[in-house]
């Protein structure tokens, strides 16, 4: 049997910045193989996230299925059984018509935020 495991992740960051939430549902799943799958990763407290879907099957490490810089932008890292889809902001969702065998693993959703500083620097040789 394919299945996933999900879990739910925190990020508490330094004083003046909202702590921001990445939530998977299901928590837990197993499906047979040959059904449909449709895990959804939702992240709060943050505009305009970069999204991932990772996955880590039994002895191998974290592999990346798929990246988005925003909605409706997605890049597929390996070729495979699975599709994603960023129909909102902070919603990233991982599917499959029909799960494969090889599909099975631990299945994990992150977050980036790319900041961007934009501004002027102005530097002057003080004369005594």
């Amino acid at each position: 049997q394919a299945g996933a495991l999900l879990r739910k992740w925190h990020f508490i960051f330094p004083t003046g910045v909202r702590s921001q939430t990445v939530h998977q549902w299901p928590a837990t799943l197993v499906q047979p193989v040959g059904s449909p799958l449709s895990l959804e990763c939702t992240v709060e407290g943050t505009s305009n996230p970069n999204l991932y879907w990772y996955r880590q099957a039994a002895g191998r490490g974290l592999q990346l299925l798929f990246y988005s810089i925003g909605v409706g932008q997605i890049s597929s890292e390996v070729p495979q059984n699975l599709s994603a889809s960023r129909p909102q902001d902070g919603q990233f969702i991982l599917s499959s018509k029909k799960l494969l065998l090889s599909d099975s693993g631990f299945y994990l959703c992150a977050w980036s935020v790319t900041l961007s500083w934009v501004g002027q620097t102005s530097v002057q040789k003080l004369h005594p």
